[in-house]
């Protein structure tokens, strides 16, 4: 644009225009003055700095000056341009290295004579400098004064708000790893738990050398002695889950993790991080604002103003569990989303039925055991497949979301994940189809490459919504490693005899029952024929029935738990991880079968599988009533 287009838009001739902008408009009248000046300010004419100096005109300019390598560097540009472009005004950003650098930048940016400047320092520009166009953004509030316009938060509050959160979901044994700028957090963190009852801070590493970090500080601050660790920073909370998953620690069944500061890679790391946020995109948009409004008339003003870091929950913190004696279990199978219909009743050969109800959640009966567990409070991994879809990664989330260990799950790049239609009619009752996709993937090389899941197990929850070369390898491994199998022979229309002799406890349906061994003969003597085959025990799941037991020492029947069924679909699932968990921790073989009886009733009593499993909390809730139907037992077999 040049003078002329200027005289034009306020509609007087360029010597006016002239007059103005040199001085010499003693015989121009103050309203063609203060016209041709606003045209020259909303067009951004800049003829020279002299006169936009001595007119105090700016241009459309909003500058932003940081430290070199400073983290949210990205985060601050680009929000003050968005703000900025909004009313037309453009951003320049200039970096520092040192105190002469800075000055150096700032005067580069004052130069262009900007709108304002937005400053992310912890020290003035220029102690003797009170330019009101200079607006701080800063992480501490000591830097506030009433001579500055200043946006700021506080890295202890942020520290505070760490150990609050940890404290709220029962920790009181917490670690704190960070480097030398984690001082400040770690005064909010001391600070809060020094005001806090039978909490402490166990173990702190404070350290700006990765060497050290790596040998000593996770070593000192992720193990078993302490429940949860606050890092002072994202990447370091991303070493330190890496860390504890290689040390066979489960986030966050086992230790819980949270980090101050956040970073796009937290959002998927071992199922994501939870983190406390920092406000930098708030305050940026505020300081920008802030600098725009000052360039209204009569708007001139100084300000402070605090922000507020909040708490991102990404589900890496969980209550601290109780120690237990259980021992390791493993879940091999598949795992499927479920697509759940509910109809009236089931549907028969040429019959077309009107779907009440559709419902999407995860399952497959091998992430339906391995979950059961993991809400018991077992320890539990889990070896499957799954697809790169959408579902496979809903799938996994839930696994690790429920405490499930799940180093020996794989992606298949070419097979989707498995999916399973479920009909439900109005008494509670199923019928399933299953396609397998990526579960059929599962084979011998899968699970050698995880034969260290087996070392030290003490039971193997199996079914056979795998392929036959899995089902076998599977219990190769256990025999190798001395591990009992629990067998569920879902899915399979006949079963390779040979592998009976080695299932320790044999888990079938009525209906999968008899399609093992057709006939008219009874559910003891069926169960009788298994133990001939090999089996060590069966146990046939007999719904509202209760279940019937059998083997050298026991041919028992156990009524179910006394609830009212809306979807049996997971009370199967529910019984062998209870039964599992139960035994694994010691308890007897009778005392399992009803701790197992009473975890399936409360799934049936619920829509879905994983989400009705019942956690340890819930099933503590009938601890009495078990105990009672137990002692029952045992006076009457005295």
């Amino acid at each position: 644009m040049n003078i002329q287009q200027i005289a034009k838009l306020a509609n007087v001739s360029p010597s006016t225009v002239s007059k103005v902008m040199n001085g010499n408009d003693k015989d121009i009248s103050e309203a063609t003055r203060a016209r041709v000046l606003r045209v020259i300010s909303e067009n951004n004419y800049v003829p020279y700095s002299r006169f936009l100096k001595k007119e105090g005109l700016q241009q459309r300019v909003i500058g932003i000056l940081l430290e070199k390598g400073f983290p949210y560097h990205c985060q601050i540009t680009y929000t003050v341009n968005e703000t900025a472009s909004k009313q037309e005004y453009s951003v320049a950003a200039y970096t520092f290295s040192d105190d002469d650098s800075r000055l150096s930048a700032f005067e580069e940016i004052m130069r262009l004579n900007p709108s304002g400047v937005i400053v992310y320092s912890s020290q003035d520009i220029d102690e003797n400098m009170n330019a009101s166009n200079v607006v701080y953004i800063t992480d501490t509030k000591d830097f506030a004064t009433p001579k500055k316009n200043t946006f700021y938060f506080s890295k202890s509050d942020s520290g505070c708000m760490a150990a609050e959160y940890l404290l709220s979901a029962g920790h009181r044994q917490i670690s704190y790893i960070s480097d030398s700028v984690g001082k400040a957090m770690l005064q909010g963190i001391e600070e809060y738990l020094r005001n806090s009852s039978g909490a402490s801070l166990s173990s702190c590493f404070i350290s700006d050398s990765e060497e050290e970090i790596s040998k000593f500080g996770l070593l000192q601050c992720v193990n078993d002695q302490v429940s949860a660790v606050i890092c002072g920073s994202p990447a370091l909370a991303c070493r330190a889950a890496a860390y504890a998953v290689s040390i066979g620690m489960r986030i966050p069944e086992d230790i819980s993790i949270i980090s101050i500061g956040d970073s796009e890679i937290l959002d998927n790391l071992f199922g994501g991080i939870t983190c406390v946020s920092f406000p930098v995109k708030e305050m940026s948009a505020a300081a920008a604002n802030f600098i725009l409004s000052q360039n209204q008339p009569k708007s001139h003003s100084q300000t402070q103003h605090i922000f507020h870091s909040r708490v991102t929950e990404r589900h890496s913190i969980a209550p601290p569990l109780l120690k237990r004696t259980g021992g390791k279990i493993i879940a091999v199978g598949s795992m499927n989303m479920d697509v759940t219909l509910e109809v009236n009743s089931i549907p028969i050969e040429g019959e077309t039925q009107i779907a009440e109800s559709i419902i999407t959640l995860p399952g497959g009966k091998g992430a339906n055991q391995a979950i059961g567990v993991g809400k018991l409070g077992g320890q539990v991994s889990m070896i499957g497949r799954l697809g790169t879809d959408p579902d496979g990664r809903a799938l996994y989330k839930n696994l690790t979301d429920n405490g499930v260990n799940v180093d020996g799950v794989e992606f298949d790049p070419i097979s989707s994940s498995g999916k399973a239609f479920i009909y439900i009619d109005s008494e509670g009752e199923n019928t399933i189809v299953v396609y397998r996709g990526a579960n059929s993937g599962l084979n011998h090389r899968q699970l050698e490459r995880y034969n260290f899941l087996f070392a030290g197990a003490k039971y193997c929850l199996l079914s056979l919504e795998i392929s036959t070369e899995a089902v076998t390898s599977t219990i190769e491994l256990c025999r190798k490693h001395g591990v009992k199998v629990l067998l569920k022979p879902s899915a399979v229309e006949k079963i390779d005899e040979t592998l009976l002799k080695y299932v320790d406890y044999f888990i079938p349906n009525e209906r999968e029952l008899q399609k093992i061994i057709p006939g008219e003969l009874s559910i003891e003597e069926k169960a009788e024929l298994l133990l001939e085959k090999g089996v060590n025990t069966v146990i046939v799941t007999l719904g509202k029935h209760g279940c019937y037991l059998k083997n050298r020492c026991f041919s028992e029947y156990f009524p179910a738990a006394p609830f009212t069924a809306v979807d049996t679909t997971g009370g199967a699932d529910s019984f062998i991880s209870a039964l599992a968990v139960c035994m694994s921790e010691g308890a007897d073989l009778i005392y399992s079968v009803m701790f197992a009886a009473y975890a399936a009733g409360i799934t049936v009593t619920r829509y879905g599988v994983q989400e009705a499993l019942p956690s340890r909390k819930t099933m503590d809730i009938y601890k009495n009533d078990i105990q009672r139907q137990y002692q029952k037992y045992k006076e009457k077999n005295k």
